[in-house]
């Protein structure tokens, strides 16, 4: 990069990888380098699937440092962490973490949500907190503490979510900010503070709950101490959008335009962006959730099983010496377009977990009477073709529940990257497919950080991603195949209550 322009540093973590990215503004445009990239998996602590936080955070400081290295003598401007949400860290009295934040796939919350049936109703929890229960949730996490572990609670003096987390040892603060807080089920959207109601009649404490940054803003400094680099020391530290969806979100136009996103990684978030709160009601709210976006709007999404389906199949074929990338991968799903087309349910429970995944979308398409796929091509077609064809399902549920009609489909995230998945699924949706960028979380949280530091205005936030990074159009080859979708629909149901 040259040597001219604002430096940024944006702290990427994904629940399968995280990054450290350089970003540098100049002249209406950002450039992007990756400085660290590490993978990192949950494992086994106290009983618990937690997630490895002395590496994460070791990985995160040396990218950091990296980048001071790089930029030493240009100066960095601030920097700033993004996550995927609803883990979290507990804190002590003294700052220091009571034990590594434990992973949403572990086991602690299977069968929880259906305690919450004596407590509220799930229409009145969607009035309060924008979705019904999932095991995922923080609150759902909280309640399966509350009613089995109620000791460590009780001695924890601050929760924090991963970004806020990572933040907190920059600079020690101790706060959350919007994206995260009403993500993670405990605010109450109608007043906008943390719900303590609905946690008292859950039995969950509420004294470790932190304050919230409702829109960017500067929360600390980095103290030479604290500092990965003695460069670091005393650059700011800005709370975005915490929530790593919601700083893809800021790139994407509103719903009143006809665009939907597709937030591609690990997990796929399809949603839509409004100015306005948009509330899930019967019978689309199953599944779907709100969260707020960094300067007041608000965002209606559903999660779907994304591209980890992708990343554990390569695990369990390069730990038996057929290691592939996905441009490799989606190549050989492309060659196996004869091949009858076995379907899966994505959102199936056992695909949550840890485990052969090869084998358990083999078990899944036998136990539904479906020609088997035995080839990396013709499992990874499986994928595909499933995801895609759960998105249209996704995007019919949300045109429902927005009363909206989507003229087109953005896709940001890795998954924007993949050439054949997104024909995929402009083919399958029938909507044209408009690709970029693929560093979306990481461009949303720089812009914000940048406005945020009086260096873009808020409103060129959108201008300058699209200027920065080329977007790749793709349109339909032809009309949906509705028997296909029917096929889809019907995996689906087997799976509903």
């Amino acid at each position: 990069m040259g040597s001219s322009g604002h430096n940024f540093l944006a702290i990427d973590l994904g629940a399968s990888n995280g990054r450290v990215i350089l970003g540098r503004l100049q002249e209406g445009r950002l450039g992007l380098e990756t400085v660290q990239r590490f993978e990192h998996f949950p494992r086994m602590y106290q009983g618990r699937l937690c997630w490895d936080w002395p590496f994460i955070r070791a990985s995160v400081r040396e990218g950091l440092a990296r980048a001071a290295e790089q930029t030493s003598g240009e100066g960095i401007v601030s920097v700033s962490c993004d996550s995927w949400a609803q883990d979290f860290g507990l804190l002590d009295a003294e700052g220091r973490l009571i034990l590594p934040p434990v992973s949403y796939r572990d086991t602690r919350t299977e069968g929880m949500p259906h305690s919450f049936a004596d407590v509220i109703t799930p229409d009145e929890l969607v009035r309060r907190t924008g979705s019904v229960v999932s095991p995922l949730t923080t609150l759902c996490q909280l309640r399966a503490m509350a009613l089995r572990e109620p000791d460590v609670l009780s001695s924890a003096a601050t929760l924090l979510h991963i970004a806020n987390l990572m933040a907190h040892d920059l600079c020690g603060s101790k706060a959350t900010d919007r994206t995260m807080s009403t993500a993670s089920q405990l605010r109450n959207l109608q007043s906008g503070r943390w719900d303590r109601e609905l946690l008292n009649a859950l039995s969950i404490p509420d004294h470790f709950l932190p304050d919230v940054a409702e829109t960017p803003t500067v929360i600390g400094e980095i103290p030479a101490d604290r500092a990965p680099h003695p460069d670091l020391a005393n650059i700011p530290v800005v709370s975005t959008a915490g929530h790593d969806t919601a700083a893809a979100a800021e790139l994407v136009p509103s719903v009143e335009e006809g665009v939907a996103v597709l937030s591609c990684g690990t997990w796929s978030m399809v949603g839509c962006a409004s100015d306005c709160l948009l509330m899930p009601t019967f019978p689309e709210r199953d599944g779907l959730f709100v969260i707020g976006l960094a300067h007041g709007r608000w965002a209606l999404f559903r999660a779907i099983m994304g591209l980890w389906l992708i990343q554990e199949c390569r695990r369990a074929w390069a730990a038996e010496g057929a290691a592939m990338s996905f441009e490799q991968l989606a190549a050989a799903a492309e060659s196996c377009a004869s091949h009858p087309q076995a379907l899966i349910d994505p959102d199936d429970a056992r695909f949550v977990a840890l485990a052969n995944m090869p084998h358990e979308i083999s078990q899944f398409c036998a136990e539904t009477g479906q020609s088997v796929p035995a080839s990396p091509g013709q499992i990874a077609r499986t994928i595909l073709v499933s995801l895609a064809l759960d998105y249209r399902m996704a995007l019919e549920t949300l045109e429902r529940a927005a009363n909206a009609r989507f003229g087109a489909l953005r896709v940001v995230g890795g998954g924007s990257a993949n050439e054949y998945a997104c024909r995929l699924t402009a083919d399958i949706t029938g909507l044209p497919v408009i690709a970029g960028p693929v560093e979306a979380t990481a461009v949303g949280n720089i812009l914000l950080q940048a406005s945020t530091m009086h260096l873009l205005d808020s409103t060129d936030v959108v201008p300058v991603a699209d200027a920065s990074f080329p977007l790749r159009h793709y349109d339909p080859a032809g009309r949906p195949d509705e028997e296909l979708y029917r096929r889809f629909q019907r995996l689906k149901r087997r799976g509903s209550p």
